[in-house]
């Protein structure tokens, strides 16, 4: 009786793995920094768009990134991208020098900043995690009562952060991949909405997504 539920337990534990459902270790991927944005851009009194984003940076440099994003002008409802790569070491560097200068440990609660156009609203939560059980949040935001006005080492770890997923963004061997976009406000900072196909294409048959723009131009590149 045993032996037979000890195959039958083998050939369960067979099928999980065959399935691609079996859990697997990464030992490289340790927690280091953790962003959520969530923003709405006004352009005097029209809201422009709309983009919340989830940003994970491992300790060794791998970061993932997804953002949901909605270009409140054009329209074309939301559009979802997902960024994943790793981390220039200069970028990694640069990181880590403010969260030296900030005290990353003591960065706790919230603070006050005014870091887009006048009539625009953001919330963006930092959480860093160290050795242990050590850890610290910050969120920066004009929305409320903030306990404080945002130092310029605060603002440097947000800076920072942003530097490193640009840094993934102009890896060649990044990966990018998003829904349907319409206009260049639907997609993340840092990339455009392009149509892939190089050659003019009904848009059912070729769909914009989001793309990295040509290091020269700033625009969409010219594919071969």
């Amino acid at each position: 009786m045993k032996r037979a539920h000890r195959l039958v337990l083998a050939a369960a534990l067979s099928l999980v793995a065959a399935g691609g459902l079996a859990a697997q270790v990464n030992r490289n991927s340790v927690p280091w920094m953790k962003l959520h944005d969530v923003h709405t851009t006004a352009a005097g009194p029209t809201l422009t768009r709309f983009v919340d984003q989830d940003l994970f940076l491992a300790r060794d440099g791998t970061l993932i990134s997804v953002t949901v994003a909605e270009d409140l002008v054009f329209g074309g409802g939301f559009v979802s991208t997902e960024i994943s790569g790793i981390a220039s070491p200069e970028a990694l560097a640069a990181l880590t020098a403010a969260l030296f200068q900030s005290r990353v440990s003591k960065l706790q609660g919230s603070c006050s900043a005014e870091l887009m156009p006048l009539g625009s609203t953001f919330s963006i939560g930092i959480s860093w995690f160290g050795n242990g059980a050590r850890s610290s949040q910050l969120t920066i935001t004009n929305q409320g009562s903030a306990a404080s006005t945002c130092s310029q080492q605060e603002l440097g770890v947000l800076q920072a952060l942003e530097a490193v997923q640009a840094s993934v963004i102009a890896n060649p061997r990044s990966l990018v991949t998003s829904s349907e976009c319409t206009s260049d406000a639907s997609c993340p900072d840092g990339l455009v909405c392009c149509l892939p196909c190089g050659i003019p294409v009904p848009p059912p048959l070729c769909p914009r997504v989001c793309f990295v723009p040509d290091p020269k131009t700033g625009r969409c590149p010219l594919f071969q």
